[in-house]
């Protein structure tokens, strides 16, 4: 049954104390809500280091990492780590593995992971623009109404909008005597939107984009499909959509990427369909990571993994769609850039400032030349990001420095320096 924020929280809550006699009163939630800090630190109190496996061996690393953390005033009991072997046979390290955190903009990994798995990497959203009227081609006049067809692409821009108007010119309209018909989900981008623009606000944008070659008479309104298509305007793949999303960490794009799967409880509905989740472990309550949202850092690397390996069966690799640290523009630019690690990382992080007292997520993948790639999730809570931030980079370091040092993944260029566009139109 799908779940909202409050639900969840009280349903890991009743979970957690059932069998020991206490019970639960509905009336008793808005107090649980008000504690949840105290909660979720109770919570964690009760998890302690654990290596998972007989063959497993504790890093040396984790234990200096709890220490630093203790140092510093922060609690461990608000700190989960694992990190695992690629193969998923061996855990190296764990703190808090099975307990929920925000994992904040790390659930960009699980809106990549769904999007790839039921669209595949090369797949386009597609915006269709129709006349639904007659063309005098004479007077260059639409007599009727321009509609637009839109299937929540999450990038389209005023370059796209420009190069639509081009064409609808050549095609002979220059005029629209009817209205800008909107139907479907439409949602115009721009690299400096830190949120999502209203469908009103993208609606009146593209008809500005569109007007400085196109006079279109009529309101701009929302309605039906109707009409005949002129010509469909294609995005870029999707990898390359997630690569930007995920390199910058753009709540814009994955926010739209989540309606294009259908929102939030979709998204969680299809990771614990397909992908070996429970509702226990995750929690999707935004496709972008803001707000109020749950996994746990053992359930982190289940998305990981499978993620890795939807990647594998198209031929591609983790940073096809995540930015390597040290190389790539966007979060991970400065970060593990020391000579001895760079661009032997590739990750994911996640930041609130606001949510859980600050909130700071590391997400990824550390290749070593021991143990090949490494598995990791790192996940901070109730402390400076900052602060957070410099202790998760130390703590990664230490792992791959234990495993006998680090090796360079494939790319040790910017794959986001090169701003060409891949999208285009089709004139039909």
């Amino acid at each position: 049954m799908p779940y909202n924020s409050t639900e969840w929280l009280w349903a890991q809550e009743h979970k957690r104390t059932r069998g020991s006699g206490a019970v639960k009163k509905l009336f008793f939630l808005p107090l649980a809500i008000l504690l949840l800090p105290i909660q979720v630190s109770e919570r964690h109190a009760e998890a302690n280091v654990t290596v998972a496996g007989s063959e497993s061996k504790q890093l040396n690393a984790l234990s200096e990492y709890l220490a630093q953390i203790k140092n510093r005033g922060h609690s461990p009991d608000d700190q989960g780590v694992i990190v695992e072997t690629l193969d998923h046979t061996q855990a190296l390290a764990e703190h808090n593995a099975d307990l929920t955190f925000n994992p904040a903009s790390v659930m960009k990994l699980a809106t990549s992971l769904v999007a790839l798995a039921k669209f595949g990497p090369d797949y386009r959203y597609r915006t269709n623009f129709l006349a639904d009227g007659s063309i005098d081609q004479t007077t260059h006049t639409l007599d009727g109404d321009l509609v637009v067809e839109a299937n929540a692409d999450p990038v389209f821009s005023l370059y796209d909008a420009q190069d639509v108007a081009t064409q609808l010119s050549q095609l002979g309209i220059a005029r629209v005597k009817g209205t800008l018909r909107i139907t479907g989900p439409f949602y115009y981008f721009a690299n400096g939107y830190h949120s999502n623009l209203s469908p009103e606000t993208s609606a009146g944008k593209l008809r500005a984009a569109l007007g400085q070659r196109i006079k279109i008479e009529g309101e701009t309104t929302f309605g039906e499909k109707s009409g005949k298509v002129l010509l469909s305007h294609y995005s870029d793949p999707l990898a390359e959509i997630l690569l930007f999303q995920n390199a910058h960490s753009s709540n814009a794009i994955a926010e739209v990427v989540g309606v294009s799967l259908g929102g939030p409880q979709a998204i969680q509905d299809y990771l614990i369909k397909k992908f070996d989740l429970s509702e226990s472990e995750i929690f999707v309550g935004r496709a972008s990571g803001l707000d109020f949202n749950r996994i746990t850092p053992r359930a982190a690397l289940k998305i990981l993994l499978a993620l890795v390996e939807v990647l594998k069966d198209h031929s591609l690799k983790p940073e096809d769609v995540m930015a390597v640290a040290g190389i790539d523009s966007g979060t991970l630019r400065t970060r593990l850039a020391a000579i001895d690690v760079r661009a032997s990382v590739v990750a994911k992080t996640g930041t609130l400032v606001s949510i859980d007292n600050g909130v700071s997520t590391l997400v990824g993948l550390a290749y070593t030349k021991d143990r090949g790639p490494l598995l990791f999730a790192v996940f901070n809570s109730g402390g400076n990001v900052n602060a957070y931030r410099k202790l998760q980079d130390q703590f990664i370091q230490r792992v791959i420095a234990e495993e006998g040092g680090a090796v360079p993944a494939a790319r040790t260029e910017d794959a986001l320096a090169d701003v060409t566009r891949h999208s285009f139109v089709q004139v039909l």
